[in-house]
């Protein structure tokens, strides 16, 4: 609705926002006072080789055929018909290419100016038997209409002359997309060619975005590239950008897309806020773009496809992806169900329906993927935590020394690697982790694996845990991946192409955008509450054999399934919430401290707290000062930052001030720049803080001060902006200082800390190591059944548990097992038939997923009768025994060669002869196993495995 105040003049809006808009686009207007020229028989030499546009043309009396542009000066004053065109936009050959219907601000273009503009264009047509363009402006909306072909629709500046002229070529010989077969060398699966075909379809009828959802590695990118091959063949797109929100996935489509498939065509990447205007075919991200965005104009672009760089439309980068006024298409593998209702809204979906679908379901049924298995699994400080009682003597006398309290040692499992860490733990994790993980071709290395690590300390810590158990790999199984590391794009490429390392230790670097198809272990080390997120990192993994280039790499040379260990409740969560955790708003951090600023202000104007209230104000004031004027958004939004800028809007009976900034200004803040996160998330914790004493909230108030004392806690004492406020930070992070906190302690907060927040560290301080060793205690997730199906292990032990209980009285075998008589196998096939029901599917096979000792030692260690030893702690005290035994002074080589040959053995539980001269041993160089050793010694060795093999294993 416009507003009802007149606002500017109609020649006003053209000389001070129509006119700068189109200088901003390359257009060169003559000056006001020497519009008016005679024949335009050259318009390089009339009016200069940059005047591109004359105002005020007549469309009765001018002679468009021959360039005689006859302006209101010349025939105002005769009494021929007349009609004015406020702007006519010349090509480069100097003919009529667009016009300009301007209106006074406070009209609606489209009401008012749609009818006259037509007519003007009718005109220009009569005579040159072409259509030109048509805008409608009233300074603030720009409408474009490119007819007959397309309706009219809204822009955020004008088109350059390059881009009407483009657009003119594309109108000529644009052809139905339809008509063109998809290339079969880009795309050949079925399904990805449907995908192709609906999006075709859809643009054909005239629709300009579409959303295909497909899950990870079913061929996204190769799909965008048929669609691109078919668009430039149906002349319906030149200048195509391909965005994404991460450099990797930038690279791939670069490398693996436009160099693979249009090897002719101009091409450039967009680096550092530059663009290479002389490129057709265009790849960036996000981040990148944004940087140079309105260096180009809204129509330069024909296509623009995303891949996955919508996450963020409705947040930080809507301003970007909302200027371009190109046909728009979003890849994302993201499944529908859990993306927003603003990505469907703003690729123009029905409903929450995407044009193309292919889910992660359907391509495992085809092949194109895989499936996984998960094992779910903690240890025994993950689950109780850690307590006083856990602390050795020599422990609690380091505490005292370094002046702490042990007393105080009482976390909770959910603070491992925040507050406290036990060296055992992460041990315990990677040792599981090469007990039981998918192994290469060989069976004894594990196949290419990715760790997600909870830090970057905590990835250290994970590195330093491989060093020890394996230091027979030499440095070379494990490598930490982090995006501050300035060579870690070569690290990723080592991971793809190379042999070594096997596992990647990353900390949000390989959650997304990374490709290896050979990748068959993916470990949970750090809790996920983005389901979205956990989607993308399971993502890493799915990679089908067909994909896998290094079949060595893969288990017994192929890739059936990938493996999930999941150490921090995962899988549990999602399944209690399969959406997620609930993040309290999916706004930018600036709209919300603008939202909880108003609602302060509502709270202090009801309890008459005037001199609050007015000190609120001009905070609130503040904040719409500072958005960017110059900003494409906010410009087409000035009339609401004029109005809330003005002090009118406080004593306007006509308008509820409260319920205008809530409605019509807080969503603009989400376009402030230079927007510090640890600034602005320390000032929402604390407007929140001052929100909560308003209402009494005593939720909140129990919880925020916790959540700021942690963020105050990680400023750098020894930074002199920080060591001034010393006394002042130590009174704040007393408990006394809550006690009864107030509204103006909240904002004296923000006045004295959030600046300095840039400064804050990653983590208050290092967490306390605790050095105790660690098992993993529970093992979470099973298979079993004809249909694979999934149960948690403490689940299905306890239905397993009940079930061999109610035999007791009944069952022959379990009767023998009571009165400890020998058992024959026909006794044990017996029980093993009767537990394997429909119900539990209970096997041998499905046992060894869980327990580690044989069938009647878990019957018996059910009923009570018996407590089994690992088949690992038997392997370790047998070769304990065995160098006790042989009275040997190893050296160290050798030590580590027999702990290399302990762990080998207890994962193939059997061991030849020639293994002994194979990976991993001949890690240990040219002297392993011999010289090392003796022939004697070797032979020793297999005799005691021989030997194990027959009383841990069979």
């Amino acid at each position: 609705m416009m507003a009802n105040n007149p606002g500017l003049s109609e020649f006003q809006t053209r000389t001070s926002k129509i006119d700068v808009l189109l200088r901003e686009q390359g257009w060169v207007l003559p000056k006001h006072a020497s519009a008016a020229s005679a024949v335009v028989a050259e318009p390089k030499e009339r009016y200069g080789k940059a005047i591109n546009i004359i105002e005020e043309i007549d469309t009765k009396q001018s002679n468009f055929k021959i360039r005689d542009y006859k302006t209101v000066n010349q025939t105002l004053k005769n009494d021929l018909e007349s009609k004015y065109v406020d702007y006519l936009l010349l090509d480069s050959n100097g003919d009529p290419l667009a016009i300009i219907e301007a209106k006074r601000t406070s009209k609606d273009p489209i009401a008012t100016a749609q009818t006259q503009a037509a007519q003007y264009a009718d005109d220009l047509k009569k005579q040159t038997g072409k259509d030109v363009f048509i805008f409608l402006s009233n300074g603030y909306e720009i409408w474009f209409w490119n007819r007959p072909y397309q309706g009219l629709r809204q822009l955020r500046g004008f088109y350059s002359r390059e881009d009407l002229e483009r657009i003119t070529f594309q109108n000529k010989n644009r052809q139905k997309l339809s008509r063109f077969p998809v290339n079969k060398a880009i795309v050949d699966r079925p399904k990805s060619i449907e995908c192709v075909k609906r999006v075709l379809e859809h643009l054909d009828k005239g629709h300009r975005k579409a959303l295909v959802v497909m899950a990870t590695g079913t061929g996204k990118t190769r799909v965008a590239m048929s669609i691109i091959d078919i668009m430039m063949k149906a002349k319906q797109a030149q200048k195509i950008l391909f965005l994404a929100d991460r450099k990797a996935l930038r690279d791939q489509a670069y490398d693996k897309g436009f160099k693979k498939f249009f090897p002719e065509e101009s091409k450039a990447k967009i680096f550092s806020g530059t663009i290479d205007k002389d490129a057709n075919l265009y790849v960036s991200t996000i981040q990148t773009l944004s940087e140079c965005y309105t260096e180009i104009s809204p129509g330069y672009f024909d296509l623009i496809i995303s891949d996955e760089a919508h996450r963020s439309i409705y947040n930080k980068w809507k301003d970007v992806f909302t200027y371009f006024d190109a046909v728009q298409i979003g890849l994302t593998a993201t499944p529908a169900d859990l993306m927003d209702r603003d990505t469907f809204r703003f690729f123009e979906c029905d409903g929450k329906q995407a044009i193309a679908v292919y889910s992660y379901e359907d391509a495992v049924k085809d092949g194109v993927l895989c499936d996984f298995k998960v094992q779910g699994e903690q240890t025994h400080f993950q689950i109780k935590g850690v307590k006083v009682g856990d602390l050795s003597k020599d422990m609690t006398k380091e505490m005292l020394e370094r002046g702490m309290n042990p007393d105080e040692i009482n976390f909770e499992g959910t603070e491992f690697e925040k507050k406290f860490v036990t060296t055992g733990t992460n041990e315990a994790l990677v040792k599981e982790f090469m007990d039981h993980c998918l192994t290469d071709e060989t069976g004894t290395i594990p196949a290419k694996s990715i760790i997600f690590a909870l830090s970057k300390k905590h990835a250290k810590r994970l590195w330093e845990a491989f060093e020890r158990l394996y230091p027979e790999y030499k440095s070379k199984l494990a490598k930490i991946i982090v995006s501050e590391d300035s060579r870690a794009q070569d690290s990723i490429a080592e991971f793809e192409k190379n042999k070594w390392p096997r596992v990647a230790i990353s900390v949000d670097m390989l959650d997304t955008g990374i490709d290896v198809p050979e990748v068959c272990n993916l470990v949970f080390a750090k809790p996920v509450f983005s389901k979205i997120k956990f989607w993308q990192m399971i993502g890493r993994g799915t990679r089908a054999n067909s994909a896998c280039e290094h079949k060595e790499w893969l288990p017994n040379g192929k890739k059936e399934y990938f493996k999930i260990f999941d150490f921090w409740n995962n899988f549990e969560r999602f399944s209690m919430k399969p959406e997620g955790e609930q993040t309290e708003s999916g706004e930018a951090i600036t709209n919300r401290i603008f939202r909880i600023r108003i609602e302060q202000l509502e709270n202090l104007m009801k309890k008459g707290d005037i001199k609050r209230a007015e000190l609120l104000k001009e905070k609130i004031t503040e904040d719409v000062d500072s958005l960017p004027k110059d900003s494409v958004s906010i410009r087409e939004q000035l009339r609401v930052v004029e109005k809330a800028l003005s002090p009118k809007l406080w004593t306007n009976v006509g308008t509820n001030p409260i319920e205008f900034l809530k409605k019509e200004v807080a969503p603009l803040m989400r376009y402030k720049q230079n927007v510090n996160i640890n600034v602005a998330s320390f000032t929402l914790k604390a407007e929140r803080l001052a929100l909560a004493t308003l209402k009494n909230n005593e939720k909140e108030l129990e919880r925020l001060p916790n959540e700021i004392g942690e963020m105050l806690d990680c400023l750098p004492r020894t930074l002199n902006q920080v060591k001034k406020k010393e006394e002042l930070l130590d009174k704040s992070l007393d408990k006394k200082f809550w006690n009864d906190v107030t509204f103006d302690d909240a904002q004296m907060l923000i006045d004295e800390f959030a600046d300095i927040m840039r400064f804050k560290m990653d983590e208050p301080r290092e967490p306390i190591i605790i050095d105790v060793d660690d098992v993993v205690e529970q093992r979470k997730i099973i298979e079993f059944g004809p249909n694979a199906e999934q149960e948690y292990v403490k689940i299905y032990k306890e239905k397993v548990d009940k079930r061999i209980k109610e035999l007791v009285a009944s069952h022959p075998t379990i009767k023998k097992i009571f009165k400890n008589e020998k058992l024959t196998e026909k006794d044990v096939r017996a029980l093993e038939e009767t537990l394997n029901s429909p119900e539990l599917y209970f096997t041998e096979d499905v046992l060894k997923q869980f327990y580690k000792g044989t069938f009647v030692n878990f019957i018996k260690e059910t009923l009570g009768l018996y407590k089994e030893e690992s088949p690992e702690t038997k392997i370790k005290k047998a070769f304990e025994t065995y160098l006790v035994e042989n009275n040997k002074l190893y050296n160290a080589d050798q030590l580590n060669f027999l702990r290399t040959l302990q762990t080998f053995f207890a994962k193939k539980k059997h061991i030849e002869y020639s293994d002994l001269f194979d990976a991993p041993f001949t890690n240990f160089g040219v002297n392993a196993p011999v010289p090392m050793f003796n022939k004697d010694e070797l032979q020793g060795m297999i005799s005691l495995c021989n030997q194990l093999e027959k009383d841990v294993f069979l």
